[in-house]
């Protein structure tokens, strides 16, 4: 992700109206795993956990809200040895678009 876009994304998300704060923290924290070309996090539960500094519990309760918003989106990935599914997070595509169309301001 080139600097200039990662830039756009910080300023969408900290300037979406009516977001509380721990939601834009996911959201950041999401960003800042993007990958250059695809765009895609696919961050693990256990990452957001270390770095929002919060509660599996409290991320479970959070996310919901976030993919019901469509601003992130959950991919599912079959564990090893017949363990459950995996959940990853990623930034939702409209988001992105959305970010990639607000030139960052000054």
């Amino acid at each position: 992700m080139t600097s200039q876009t990662r830039l756009a994304l910080w300023d969408y998300i900290t300037r979406l109206p009516n977001l509380p704060p721990l939601l834009k923290l996911i959201l950041l924290v999401l960003a800042n795993y993007s990958d250059s070309r695809s765009l895609k996090s696919r961050v693990p539960l256990s990452l957001l956990v270390r770095d929002c500094n919060l509660s599996e519990k409290d991320l479970l309760r959070l996310l919901p809200s976030l993919e019901v918003a469509n601003l992130i989106e959950k991919l599912s990935i079959p564990a090893e040895r017949h363990g459950p599914n995996i959940p990853l997070y990623n930034l939702s595509s409209p988001l992105l678009q959305a970010a990639k169309r607000r030139p960052p301001t000054s």
